[in-house]
């Protein structure tokens, strides 16, 4: 935990106020990530869509692309907000804010597996939302539907949580 301030809000020097899980630098990053990443994503999705259209599919893979890009993009980043939000909520529950769950996955065998599960919950839910809305108006059959719904799901996970915040 990194000391942010020494005083409380009378000014006395008797409490401390600690940030909890996120990087201080992030809070600058936010708003320029949400530009960078809303662009890749799109574009990650597209190929993954396109490559599973092309190897499933076969036929009309461009009308099928137009049919289900736009849902499955969004949807894809609402699992990955869910599966943030289990996290964060984990993160919070276990009281961890020295070594924080969020900061560093491999600083335990909890924060891992906890990190494992959210991923693996966005997995479903792209899984799920690529079956129930974002595929259904393509002109695939259920099978091929499911094939390239478990594509996008595995490729597109959101393995980042891995990554450490701190170095």
């Amino acid at each position: 935990m990194k000391r942010i301030s020494k005083y409380n809000s009378c000014g006395r020097d008797n409490e401390k106020l600690f940030n909890m899980g996120f990087h201080p630098v992030m809070l600058y990053i936010f708003p320029t990530a949400w530009l960078i990443s809303l662009p890749f994503n799109f574009v990650v999705d597209s190929i993954v869509l396109l490559i599973g259209f092309k190897i499933f599919g076969k036929e009309k893979v461009w009308l099928n692309w137009r049919r289900s890009i736009l849902l499955s993009w969004i949807f894809g980043y609402i699992a990955d907000l869910i599966a943030s939000f289990f996290l964060m909520g984990c993160e919070f529950a276990a009281g961890r804010f020295k070594t924080g769950i969020i900061g560093n996955a491999f600083s335990g065998v909890i924060p891992f597996l906890l990190t494992l599960v959210s991923v693996l919950i966005a997995g479903v839910l792209i899984y799920v939302f690529n079956i129930k809305i974002a595929l259904r108006k393509t002109e695939l059959d259920q099978k091929t539907r499911q094939k390239v719904a478990l594509l996008m799901a595995l490729v597109t996970m959101p393995y980042m949580f891995f990554m450490p915040l701190t170095f």
